[in-house]
Order: structure tokens, then C-alpha cells, then sequence
């Protein structure tokens, strides 16, 4: 955590890109280390809320682009390869192959809000070729809120902010309630325009 918190105080917005490009490409790198301490540095003046935002909101897109493309060249040998090996990463890589061939599209936006999964969701999409246009979209749907929410709450708690990685299961319950409540309102969704489909289908 040392080497974080140092690299973003000396290297400031180009380190927040570079730690926030690499956690969304699989490096485990807690994002709430990277935005919480950002959201203090908002508290003291050194960085501004909405550049902070914007920055950590590219860096992120960025690295799920390039995770996307791992996925996509490497294919399910690349997520084979890593799970092979155990440990918690490969068990929060197996977690977001999972959460994607459950909920497909809408595991996307979801999973950036889910602590661990959202490290990794961007190679099971990477390797279902989902849709890049859709795929960018939802990646900023989701990552939007969660990037905004830490540097808020880092920047409200100022020194204390180290208090967020205490409440690291409040944050991933909540998160999780979010995601279920959403992929149970698109799953809905789907089945309702499906069968309004059929019927019109029957109708003609």
C-alpha cells in the first residue's frame, strides 16, 4: 500500500492513470487504496475532484480495453492458464467468468461495481467477443459510479481515509445488492421484450 500511496503523492494524475489502467487489467490492485487516497488528496488541495474523476474514469476504460483484448487473443487458455495456478486471483477470475456467463452483457456493468470481479470481468468479454461498442458503454455505466463513490468518500473522510478499506464488505454487500437488483430488473426486462416479441410474431 506504501508504494501506492507513495507513487500517487510524487507522480500525482499520471500515476492515478497508471495505477487505475493496471488495476482494470488484472493486476490486483485495490481501487479503493488508488481512489480513496486520490479522494484525500482532493481534501488537501493537491488534486481537484473532477479531473480525479475523469482521469481514473479514462485510466479505467483504458485498461478494460486492453484486458478486453487479452481475452479476445488469448482466449479461455489465457483464463485456463492463470486458475490453473489457484490462489485468490485465480478464484476472483473464476468468480468473473462465472458472473459474465451468468448475466452476459449486463455482467459488464455489474461487475465494476463488485470488489475482486471487477479487477477481471473485461477477459470473459474479451473472450465471447462481445460487442466493443456495447462493451466500452457499459464499462463506463459502471465505472463512473464506482470511481466517483471512493474519491467522494476519500475526500470527505480526508485523513481517515484508510477508514474505506474497514468497511471493504459494507461496501461489497451494498455494491452486490446494486448488481443483483440490476441484473434481476434487465433479466425481467429481457423476458418482458421477448415475450411482447412472441406475441407480435403469433399476431401477424
Amino acid at each position: 500500500m506504501d508504494i501506492i500511496i507513495n507513487f500517487l503523492y510524487d507522480w500525482g494524475y499520471l500515476a492515478l492513470f497508471i495505477c487505475m489502467a493496471l488495476e482494470n487489467m488484472n493486476v490486483p490492485i485495490p481501487s479503493e487504496i488508488i481512489l480513496g487516497f486520490a479522494g484525500f488528496l482532493v481534501s488537501q488541495e493537491i488534486f481537484s475532484f473532477w479531473p480525479t474523476i475523469a482521469i481514473g474514469t479514462a485510466a479505467g476504460i483504458a485498461g478494460s480495453v486492453a484486458s478486453y483484448y487479452m481475452g479476445y487473443k488469448g482466449g479461455r487458455g489465457l483464463i485456463l492458464k492463470h486458475t490453473a495456478k489457484g490462489g485468490l486471483t485465480a478464484r476472483k477470475m473464476i468468480a468473473a467468468k462465472d458472473w459474465f456467463e451468468i448475466y452476459g452483457g449486463i455482467a459488464i456493468f455489474t461487475g465494476r461495481l463488485l470488489p475482486g470481479v471487477r479487477t477481471f470481468i473485461s477477459l470473459p468479454a474479451g473472450i465471447a467477443q462481445y460487442p466493443m461498442p456495447e462493451f466500452i458503454g457499459l464499462t463506463i455505466l459502471g465505472t463512473v459510479p464506482w470511481t466517483i463513490f471512493l474519491v467522494y468518500a476519500g475526500s470527505v473522510l480526508g485523513h481517515n481515509w484508510q477508514k474505506i478499506l474497514d468497511y471493504k464488505l459494507e461496501i461489497a454487500l451494498v455494491c452486490v445488492v446494486i448488481s443483483i437488483a440490476v441484473a434481476l430488473g434487465f433479466h425481467l426486462y429481457s423476458k418482458r421484450k421477448q415475450k411482447a416479441s412472441k406475441d407480435t410474431h403469433e399476431n401477424i
